[in-house]
């Protein structure tokens, strides 16, 4: 004995189990009739773009500079810390680049957080801006460091040393110039225009 659809239908057309209805009856299908999920409420007005890789890349390189930033600054600070009875006013340079740094590492951080969410790019922008200056004064003293060692030093290896030294601050300025780079192109600002904002 079947329904008109070939279904066999409970006994009286009620859940097997007294007090308890067919999840057709809770929808409001007829018991015995094939059972379809509700459909989805339409959300009304335009949908939000998906955000775009570039985004996604930006906040990524921000957090890892972030990540390489505070175990630099760690450092920086803890040789600070460790050296505060013999500092004189040359000291005051490196408090300076570490108070930098400790911003920047929060600039970034803070803003690769705004950028994943569509809020904003601003603070990103700025704590990318900043780490590149911040690599640029270290490019300057290592290279002003490299010249000093290579008048004072004859010794090639001490020179190759203190040249080859340039080369970290130009690897950590890669992450925040492209990251720069990322985050003020069209797709961002498109992403952040979508999300009204």
């Amino acid at each position: 004995m079947s329904n008109q659809y070939g279904q066999q239908p409970y006994p009286g057309n009620h859940s097997p189990v007294p007090g308890f209805e067919t999840p057709q009856e809770q929808y409001g299908y007829p018991a015995g009739q094939p059972m379809y999920p509700p459909p989805y409420p339409m959300a009304y007005g335009p949908q939000p773009n998906g955000r775009p890789g570039s985004v996604t890349a930006a906040a990524v390189l921000g957090f890892v500079q972030a990540g390489i930033t505070l175990l630099t600054t760690g450092l920086l600070f803890a040789a600070l810390f460790a050296s505060t009875s013999e500092q004189d006013y040359s000291a005051l340079v490196f408090w300076s680049l570490a108070t930098a740094q400790l911003v920047g590492l929060l600039l970034l951080t803070i803003g690769s957080v705004q950028l994943l969410s569509g809020k904003s790019r601003v603070l990103y922008l700025c704590g990318a801006a900043l780490e590149l200056a911040i690599c640029a004064f270290y490019l300057v003293m290592v290279i002003g460091a490299s010249v000093n060692a290579a008048a004072l030093v004859s010794d090639y290896y001490a020179q190759g040393f203190a040249v080859g030294l340039s080369i970290f601050p130009v690897f950590f300025a890669i992450m925040p110039m492209v990251g720069l780079f990322l985050s003020a192109g069209s797709g961002t600002g498109d992403y952040l225009r979508s999300n009204g904002r």
